[in-house]
């Protein structure tokens, strides 16, 4: 039996919750075959898990739906009356996120450092080369499809690992392409930095590189559909009327026919098309579909999706500043919309104050975003905004290694439209 690996992660034995019942099987993470251990239904108890031990089994794949109920954390573990006997030390380093992993196979491990913290001009002109081709390619995959139902995989596997050559080289670089406001050629721009935050986003959770190429290929193509929906519909500047509202609902459904009988399109790829606007507490559309239900890979981006939507001027209202869209996504994940850890792998790649937006300094000075600080979301890399200079030539700063300066507020940046706002979430 095949075992979809995008599906399943990895967890010591050690830390499997006494008296949690599967949904999903669990299955033995020693061999590339992936032989059955526990059937869906079975109740974990304590018996089952020395046994286990004792074969030699040190870690298992949980199904992502179940991670967090069947998964303990280290705390938990030591709570325990009669806890089972560690095993040998595992070789594999492991994340301390739920729902997150950090396997010798995680793309994460091929992300290099910068060199320096200040940004490179030449890279970041190359950067900007390759996001316009991206951008016609695209436009190009998106009107074929349309016009003539056909699908150039091929083209979509070059941007999507184009995509990733760039996240090895310069993560943040990357980024502040990914993260820009789409005020133009929708779909096609909105569906390529939707894949370009979500691949990132996807590397930060120690996702393989194959699925970040379904992430990414799903993601290019969530909104096809939209070309279907009348235009009217779409420019409405005020609330939608129900029936409106439905008939944007059903995109998923005509993004999902599009692809139907496309050859070479991931399973992947296909559940990110159809499951990206459903949400967490089965508020979403077009299935109101609930976690368990919804594929881990369509999790991801649906975050990388709301917050690209958030930060992009629409017909009937204004863009959000980067850090108020950071904040509405907090407020929507603690009312069951979005999948913590998803939320925290955004959070964790463009920080708090998210790559290239303004902010102003606890000693008055006002400066861009520049770089994350991965684990210290809420102390980025900046550089200092001059008056009267270029954006790229002032003194960089990591807030990390400066801990006497802080954020104090979003700032307005000289080519931004964005109003000053003092913080108001505890991050």
């Amino acid at each position: 039996m095949t075992v979809a690996s995008s599906e399943y992660l990895n967890a010591p034995l050690p830390q499997l919750r006494v008296g949690a019942q599967l949904h999903c099987p669990i299955y033995d993470a020693r061999s590339s075959r992936r032989p059955l251990l526990l059937a869906a239904g079975a109740t974990l108890s304590e018996t089952q898990l020395r046994a286990l031990q004792q074969r030699g089994v040190t870690e298992v794949l949980v199904h992502a739906s179940e991670f967090d109920r069947v998964v303990v954390d280290g705390q938990a573990l030591a709570a325990r009356s009669e806890p089972v006997p560690q095993p040998a030390a595992d070789k594999r380093a492991r994340s301390l996120v739920p729902g997150w992993r950090n396997d010798p196979d995680s793309f994460l491990h091929s992300v290099r450092r910068p060199e320096t913290l200040a940004r490179d001009p030449q890279r970041a002109a190359e950067y900007e080369r390759t996001y316009a081709q991206a951008v016609e390619t695209t436009r190009s995959i998106v009107d074929r499809l349309v016009a003539h139902r056909e699908l150039k995989t091929c083209l979509i596997q070059d941007v999507s690992q184009r995509n990733l050559n760039e996240i090895a080289d310069d993560l943040d670089e990357f980024l502040f392409r990914g993260l820009r406001p789409v005020c133009s050629d929708y779909p096609s721009r909105h569906s390529l930095q939707t894949a370009m935050l979500a691949a990132s986003m996807g590397t930060t959770m120690g996702l393989r590189a194959d699925e970040l190429m379904e992430l990414a290929f799903g993601c290019l193509l969530h909104d096809v559909g939209m070309l279907l929906v009348p235009q009217e519909i779409l420019n409405v500047a005020g609330p939608m009327t129900p029936t409106q509202r439905l008939e944007i609902q059903k995109h998923p459904i005509y993004s999902a026919d599009l692809i139907q009988n496309c050859r070479d399109v991931p399973p992947g790829a296909r559940h990110v098309v159809y499951q990206m606007h459903e949400r967490m507490n089965g508020s979403g559309y077009p299935r109101q579909r609930t976690g368990p239900q919804i594929h881990p890979l369509a999790r991801i981006a649906a975050i990388a999706d709301m917050y690209l939507a958030l930060v992009s001027p629409r017909p009937f209202r204004p863009p959000l500043e980067p850090y108020r869209a950071i904040e509405k996504l907090l407020f929507s994940t603690r009312q069951g919309l979005f999948d913590a850890s998803a939320v925290r792998a955004l959070i964790h790649t463009v920080s708090v104050f998210p790559i290239g937006s303004g902010v102003q300094l606890s000693d008055g000075r006002t400066a861009r975003v520049i770089r994350g600080n991965r684990d210290q979301f809420a102390r980025p890399v900046v550089q200092i905004v001059e008056p009267g200079q270029s954006a790229d030539t002032g003194e960089v700063v990591d807030l990390c290694a400066s801990t006497e300066l802080t954020v104090v507020a979003t700032a307005q940046l000289p080519d931004d439209a964005a109003t000053p706002a003092k913080l108001a979430v505890s991050v």
